[in-house]
C-alpha cells in the first residue's frame, strides 16, 4: 500500500504565532476527522516562526478533496493575515510518498 504524506509549511508572522496556533487547534479537529486522513502532526521551528503540518492520507484524491473543502470554507481568508506574504504565498505544500530503500 502506498503511504501518502503531505508536508505543509506555514510561514507565520511572528506577532501572529499564538493566533495561528489557536486557529490550528480548532481546525485540526475537522481535519483529523476528514475522510482519508490517517493522522496530522504539527511541528514548530525553534528558530523561525515556521510551522509544519505532517499528515498521512489514504490517497492523493482524499487529500485533494480535503483541500477543495478547506478552500470552499474560506481557509485562505483566515490564513492570509497570519502568513508572511499572505495566502497562498506564505504556504508551501508538498505531496510525498515513502520510498523503500
Amino acid at each position: 500500500m502506498i503511504e501518502i504524506k503531505i508536508i505543509a509549511e506555514f510561514g507565520v508572522k511572528e506577532d501572529q504565532a499564538e493566533a495561528f496556533k489557536s486557529m490550528l487547534a480548532s481546525a485540526l479537529v475537522e481535519t483529523r476527522s476528514f475522510e482519508g486522513c490517517k493522522s496530522v502532526d504539527i511541528f514548530e521551528d525553534q528558530e523561525k516562526s515556521i510551522f509544519y503540518a505532517l499528515s498521512n492520507w489514504s490517497s492523493h484524491s482524499d487529500y485533494d478533496k480535503y483541500l477543495t473543502w478547506r478552500t470552499e470554507q474560506g481557509i485562505g481568508d483566515l490564513l492570509s493575515p497570519m502568513l508572511e506574504g499572505g495566502f497562498p504565498e506564505g504556504l508551501v505544500v508538498r505531496k510525498v510518498e515513502k520510498v523503500d530503500i
